[in-house]
Parts: structure tokens; C-alpha cells; sequence
């Protein structure tokens, strides 16, 4: 059975590594780049605290800074170095890599060994996950959240055109952002009511 789901993993990452197409090769290698997503991500963050009137606008830092950071953590030390899949950039001799660096094409560097799960994929979704439930009662959020949701699955599709992931790197890695996200989420939810119950106790 695992053999099977191994193999049919191979057989969609050649199926979409394998279609190669000038226009994708630039734009899904920028959504694949960390800056790009660093960029991304402080005009989300940008845009939610501007939304909630700059209010607790260090807080909205906080979720995107925690989600990072366990994402990425998790990503590594819980799955990465346990179960140790290679990448197919690495296991895969017509894995074709595309990578973007200071603004120039690479396409000999394999990134690092292990593949599973993406971090790009927890990251995002995290990010994805906890500020949409932060947005969800604004009058913006099905479009907020769908372009959210959209820049997710563009970004695990590019790691798996540039060569760096399999798809169920890419859909593992998603599931345990949104989880993180979700999680996140709730450690704000707790802070938000704490405070607010402190002010209610002040003005009474």
C-alpha cells in the first residue's frame, strides 16, 4: 500500500515537473522564492492590522512570528530528520530544479537532502489558516481568505514544478500548517479574551 501511494506520489511529480513552460518557469519560480514570500506575508499581516484599526498590532506580529517558527521547527525536527525522504531533486536523476537567487536562475542546486514535509507548504498554510479565522468576521473575508488559499496552492505547486518536493510533501506539509495555524489561532483567541476580561474588570 505504501509502496503504491510512493509511487503514484513519483508518478504526479514527473506528470507536473515534467510540463515545462517558459512563463511558469519565471512565475512559479518567484512564488517559490523566500523573499517573494516574505513579502507576501508582511502585506497580509499589513493589510489584517490595518483592518482592525491598528489595534493589538503587535499581537498580529506575534501569530505570524509563532507560526514561522513552528512551522518551520516542526516541519524539521518532527518530520524531515525522522522519516528522512529524500527530496526528488536528490533521488530522482530527471528531477528538473529550478531555483531563483538574487534575482538569476539556478538550476543545479538540489536543496537540502529531505523533503517531507515542505516547510514552504507549513508555513504558508499556517499563515493562511490563522488570519483568515482572525479575519473571518470582517466584510472582506471570502476574498481575503480565497486569495489566501489561491497564494497557498500556487506556492506548493511551485515547489513541485522547481523540483524540491513530491505532492505529498506538499499536501502533508499543508495539513500540518493548517493544524499549526489553527493552533495559533486559539493561543490568540485565549490572549484576546484574557485582555478583555482585565477591562471589563478595570471598569467595573
Amino acid at each position: 500500500m505504501l509502496e503504491s501511494l510512493l509511487n503514484f506520489d513519483t508518478y504526479l511529480f514527473r506528470l507536473i515537473n515534467h510540463a515545462r513552460c517558459p512563463f511558469l518557469d519565471s512565475v512559479l519560480a518567484v512564488f517559490s522564492w523566500h523573499f517573494s514570500i516574505g513579502v507576501i506575508v508582511g502585506l497580509i499581516t499589513l493589510y489584517v492590522m490595518w483592518q482592525k484599526k491598528w489595534e493589538k498590532w503587535w499581537l498580529y506580529l506575534a501569530v505570524v512570528g509563532l507560526c514561522f517558527l513552528l512551522a518551520d521547527r516542526i516541519s524539521v525536527m518532527c518530520f524531515k530528520d525522522i522519516f528522512q525522504r529524500l527530496r526528488p531533486s536528490h533521488a530522482l536523476q530527471d528531477a528538473i530544479t529550478l531555483k531563483i537567487s538574487h534575482l538569476h536562475y539556478i538550476t543545479t542546486n538540489k536543496g537540502g537532502l529531505y523533503g517531507f514535509v515542505s516547510s514552504h507548504a507549513a508555513n504558508t498554510f499556517s499563515i493562511i489558516t490563522s488570519m483568515s479565522l482572525i479575519m473571518r468576521k470582517e466584510k472582506n473575508f471570502k476574498i481575503f481568505s480565497s486569495i489566501l488559499i489561491a497564494w497557498g496552492i500556487i506556492v506548493g505547486y511551485s515547489r513541485v514544478y522547481c523540483g524540491y518536493h513530491y505532492p505529498g510533501d506538499v499536501v502533508c506539509g499543508a495539513l500540518l500548517g493548517i493544524v499549526i495555524g489553527l493552533i495559533v489561532y486559539l493561543i490568540y483567541k485565549k490572549i484576546i479574551s484574557l485582555g478583555e476580561s482585565k477591562t471589563k474588570q478595570t471598569n467595573e
